[in-house]
């Protein structure tokens, strides 16, 4: 049953405090809220994030009709404000096109030699682009998936099949270990061959005669919704040993990096079905006519990462990823001691005289990014509903797709509904509903956790290609008297976790658009189940989301465009990010 409550209790629950929260009302596991008002308020946005991180939307992810529902309820809104849609045709969607794509191995071909192989049995295929057939065409041996050593130059492999082995992790290859081999010239030498188009396909040779069933099964199943590209890119075969064999003329150990194999004609097709995909875009027009044609983009992603067929207990869990992970998906599992175990199981006991167990399987992205798609509704209707109206047009826009590689805000800087040249500045709000003292919020970059503080935001990117930008960023925090600690730790160049390069901001970034990036940071319930809007910071997100607002009015009402002071990046869309 929903339940409603005053204000005061809204504070962030502190349930697995080890004390069972008897110091604490812990917030409902549903809530239906007021109708929400012009002001910027934590009512609002709790009334909303319930609406949005609800279990009925099943995790939003992108191409599921459960995505489409999300995107629905943003759309009414912003009608229902009244503010001028900006999408495709006259609407407030934009469509970016997303298929579930699987291998047809029935009409597939395969040929070394003349001698035909089997789709479904002896290989697979993928690809992100148009299907199409290769002729006969060279094979080039590489080595293993991200060698480091003796990796075949361009020009070796420009319009040629290259061959790999998959890379196999040594032990001890965690987070921190990766991210130091990423950096490695042959791993950068990789990643230019892997998104060169110049590359007719990469074949992966397996170590066994046989496909693994489950190797075909999700090759072959309609699953994981797919940007659909009209170019053709690249193909991924993935082949048996034997087939490898066949296609080196040798076994793959003793074939040294550059050695050519035999030639391969491949002709791979695909069954495609329509997923639904959709930007929604509003602009609120500006007020001053000689500046209303250049706009300020306010946006989040409308995505998350769906749900599971492995229920586990929501408090058991939420317990365990508090003690041994709590970057969530962003760190491995720490090793437990028995001291450990011992708290974990009675912070486990002390909730089981609260609750019964909750089996949970649906990831209900509260922070990832409902706290941020809530925080533009909200500010939306502030803009639209109330008094302060800004010299420039206002960009609303709920990208799709981010967590499967940027899609929307990818899409929409492609394809942009207003010139792309009048973008003046991107703001991307992503994950602002945590960041208290005790959630570790990320790293250092020479290593060290970070966490977390009464008034906490991180900011990422507002300087890299503006020093206005950023400025603007400090004033507003400054003389709004907001008091945000403002953490520039993430933004370091070379950190880690390459928090520059992982949201929506740097697509627009790519283009020369000068953006920032607003989050609370990580917590232990990033991208888990545990991610539910009973855990969110109301009161603290609302005084985020002002200082925002105050941000963005600052930017829209100055009297010239934001000074781009700063490297701009190459917007092709090979173009790798390292920040």
């Amino acid at each position: 049953m929903s339940a409603r409550a005053p204000l005061s209790l809204f504070a962030l629950t502190t349930l697995l405090a080890g004390t069972a929260a008897a110091q604490v009302k812990p917030l409902p596991v549903k809530y239906v809220g007021p109708p929400t008002v012009p002001a910027i308020t934590a009512g609002d946005l709790m009334t909303r994030l319930y609406i949005y991180a609800d279990d009925s939307l099943m995790g939003r992810r992108v191409g599921t009709e459960y995505n489409l529902k999300a995107t629905a309820y943003i759309e009414r809104e912003v009608r229902r404000m009244g503010l001028k849609p900006a999408g495709d045709d006259g609407g407030y969607f934009q469509n970016i096109g997303v298929i579930a794509r699987g291998f047809d191995t029935t009409a597939s071909r395969l040929s070394v030699d003349g001698t035909d192989y089997k789709a479904g049995v002896d290989y697979v295929a993928t690809t992100s682009g148009a299907p199409h057939a290769i002729a006969s065409a060279p094979v080039v041996v590489w080595g293993s998936v991200l060698d480091t050593m003796g990796t075949p130059t361009p020009d070796q492999y420009n319009g040629k099949w290259v061959v790999m082995r998959a890379f196999q992790p040594p032990a001890g290859f965690d987070q921190a270990a990766q991210q130091v081999f990423i950096k490695t010239a042959g791993y950068q030498r990789f990643l230019a061959m892997a998104q060169s188009q110049a590359v007719l396909g990469r074949i992966t040779i397996l170590t066994t005669p046989e496909l693994n069933a489950n190797l075909v099964r999700n090759a072959v199943t309609p699953s994981g919704a797919m940007l659909s590209s009209k170019d053709e890119r690249s193909v991924n075969l993935t082949v048996t040993s034997k087939l490898g064999e066949a296609i080196l003329g040798a076994d793959f150990a003793t074939a040294a990096p550059g050695t050519m194999g035999k030639s391969i004609a491949l002709d791979a097709r695909f069954a495609d079905e329509a997923r639904g995909g959709r930007n929604v875009i509003a602009v609120l027009p500006g007020s001053d006519p000689k500046l209303k044609g250049e706009y300020v983009v306010i946006g989040a992603h409308n995505d998350h990462v769906g749900f599971n067929n492995r229920p586990v207990d929501h408090d058991s869990l939420k317990v365990w990823l508090k003690h041994a992970r709590p970057q969530g998906a962003d760190g491995g599992p720490k090793t437990l001691t028995a001291e450990d175990w011992t708290t974990i199981n009675g912070e486990i006991a002390e909730l089981r005289k609260l609750n019964p167990p909750r089996p949970d399987s649906i990831y209900n992205g509260a922070d990832d990014d409902g706290s941020g798609s809530v925080s533009v509704l909200e500010m939306a209707e502030a803009f639209a509903k109330g008094s302060v109206k800004p010299k420039r047009s206002i960009l609303f826009i709920w990208q799709t797709g981010e967590e499967s590689g940027m899609w929307g805000s990818g899409y929409f800087m492609d394809h942009p509904t207003v010139p792309r040249d009048s973008i003046i500045a991107d703001i991307n709000i992503d994950m602002v509903g945590r960041g208290a003292p005790s959630d570790v919020t990320g790293q250092q970059k020479e290593g060290g956790l970070l966490s977390g503080a009464d008034r906490y935001v991180q900011i990422v990117g507002s300087r890299r290609l503006s020093t206005e930008l950023g400025d603007l960023v400090e004033a507003a925090n400054k003389e709004g008297k907001f008091n945000f600690k403002l953490d520039y730790a993430m933004d370091a160049n070379g950190h880690p976790q390459n928090i520059y390069c992982r949201s929506d901001h740097w697509s627009y970034g790519k283009w020369g658009v000068p953006a920032v990036f607003f989050t609370t940071g990580g917590h232990a319930d990033y991208h888990q189940v545990t991610d539910e809007p009973q855990y969110i910071r109301y009161d603290h997100m609302a005084l985020l989301d002002q200082m925002i607002f105050t941000t963005a009015l600052k930017v829209a009402n100055l009297d010239h465009r934001v000074v781009v002071d700063g490297p701009k990046p190459n917007p092709a869309p090979a173009t790798n990010c390292q920040q």
